[in-house]
């Protein structure tokens, strides 16, 4: 129990003895999880670990094989679906977007819920009254009359949020909400979860990001393996002490020197690129080199990628490769040209999730591969090289990719590439939504892709990241170039300082 203010919060959500199987596979064995009225409560594990399969039992999106879910001293039937499960109260905010692109805000926000006019009709006028309230809650000014499509990811991930909170909610299950807010944006979201826990309103907060945890978790449940390992009270633990009980073994962090090779031997080069969004931007990347580009939500990082990659055409600018021009017009030239981007968003970009792993991992090689008939025996090689290469958890190499962790999912958005043999690796948030284990795995494969002659360019939105595994590191400011920092040179407040162009 936790007690605020002198006072014992009452419990609200008992799981005990959880079991849930996919394909055979037992992925949550007997779990216990218990969260109090008005608590903030983490949920913490790597990817694969069983936190959002816990959480959609929850819910009623899977039905559990065994144990109990008790609410408010009720037990809640394993055949319950969302919306029965969601008239207790418990709304929940996926990791994955859930909204309809050509629906408006407002319809997306009221979705089988439209307030009625007397007369039956939908009204409305109180339907987009609502939605600016909601948003404006949350420090949005976004016209409830827009289409989704419209918006940027971390506006849709604001009215996935506002959403959740329209209802009569009791316990709100938020599933990776910071993934793509900014800092501002976070902390708006934080003083909403403060508030909403003073109203006794209790929180489930999954994330990988272990500093959220401390600065606004009361407590922290960790699962490794799809079993139950401790509660601790966060005021008692350290970022360190978690990510210990996550993976079972101590996680150290290391940090790369200066580029060491051959500064002449540049591989990519990007001149003049200009258009609506990007102003005149240059850079380079040497064989065996990682870069990484840092700057704030709008400083057009992904733009440029796009333009690399041909699915952004600019007004002015070229790209060279081994000091050639080349024209990269679709994502076919790019791959043609042994060009590869991990696409920040992978649910809609970076995966066919409707497919199986192998189809997904071997999708670049087979285009690249002469001839009409594929090779068996290579598919088969290079879908088992990666799962182990990339410790993917699954049931087998035919699994779907939509029933695998967002980690594991990021994993073979991942593999894609390394089956494909490409010079030059873009890498767009290339951990978002990865557990701090996973997180060290993609780093150390980051390396040794460079250490074989790879050049990295990496987009990164988190600090740590690019302080972490970048040897050099180029920062944008609404759509220009502001400065580059070597490995030596870098730190948190030089590069912020390039990235608001102070």
């Amino acid at each position: 129990m936790i007690e605020e203010n002198g006072e014992t919060m009452s419990k609200l959500l008992k799981m005990q003895g959880i079991c849930k199987s996919f394909y055979g596979v037992e992925v949550l064995h007997g779990v216990d999880f218990e969260v109090e009225k008005g608590e903030i409560r983490a949920l913490c594990g790597e990817n694969g670990a069983g936190k959002s399969t816990l959480m959609k039992v929850l819910s009623g999106i899977h039905e559990q094989e065994g144990g109990e879910v008790i609410y408010n001293g009720e037990q809640i039937k394993p055949t319950a679906d969302p919306l029965e499960v969601q008239s207790h109260g418990i709304s929940m905010i996926h990791q994955e977007l859930n909204l309809f692109d050509d629906l408006t805000v407002a319809q997306n926000i009221f979705l089988c819920r439209e307030p009625r006019k007397a007369n039956g009709l939908i009204d409305f006028g109180k339907m987009y009254r609502e939605s600016v309230r909601l948003l404006e809650r949350l420090g949005e000014k976004i016209d409830p009359r827009t289409p989704v499509r419209e918006l940027k990811i971390a506006q849709k991930q604001m009215v996935e949020i506002a959403k959740a909170i329209s209802f009569n909610v009791e316990l709100l299950v938020m599933d990776e909400p910071t993934a793509v807010l900014t800092g501002k944006e976070t902390e708006i979201m934080f003083n909403l979860m403060r508030n909403l826990s003073e109203d006794g309103i209790a929180i489930i907060y999954i994330s990988h990001r272990l500093k959220e945890i401390t600065d606004v978790c009361h407590t922290v449940t960790v699962l490794r393996d799809g079993s139950y390992i401790d509660t601790k009270n966060v005021a008692e633990v350290t970022e360190k002490d978690i990510a210990t009980l996550m993976v079972g073994r101590e996680v150290h962090h290391s940090s790369i020197g200066d580029f060491s090779g051959d500064e002449e031997d540049v591989i990519l080069e990007v001149k003049g690129v200009t258009d609506n969004m990007l102003n005149d931007v240059n850079f380079s990347v040497r064989r065996g080199e990682i870069i990484c580009f840092s700057g704030l939500v709008g400083a057009g990082r992904t733009e440029l990628m796009e333009v690399v990659f041909g699915i952004r055409h600019p007004e002015k600018g070229e790209v060279l490769l081994e000091g050639k021009p080349v024209s990269v017009k679709s994502a076919i030239d790019a791959i043609r040209c042994d060009i590869g981007l991990v696409t920040e968003d992978r649910k809609d970009t970076g995966l066919v999730l409707c497919r199986d792993i192998t189809e997904n991992s071997n999708y670049v090689f087979w285009r690249k591969t002469p001839g009409f008939f594929r090779n068996a025996k290579k598919t088969k090689s290079n879908t088992d090289g990666m799962i182990d290469r990339l410790n993917i958890r699954c049931a087998g190499a035919q699994q779907d990719v939509a029933n695998l962790s967002g980690g594991n999912q990021q994993k073979v958005a991942l593999a894609k590439w390394l089956i494909s043999d490409a010079k030059v690796l873009i890498l767009d948030e290339p951990t978002r939504g990865v557990d701090v284990g996973a997180r060290q795995e993609i780093y150390q494969i980051i390396r040794e892709l460079a250490e074989s002659g790879m050049a990295i360019v990496i987009v990164s939105s988190d600090m740590q990241e690019v302080m972490n595994i970048s040897q050099r590191v180029v920062v944008m400011h609404e759509g220009r170039k502001t400065g580059e920092l070597k490995c030596s040179q870098m730190n948190e407040e030089k590069i912020m300082y390039l990235a608001t162009n102070v």
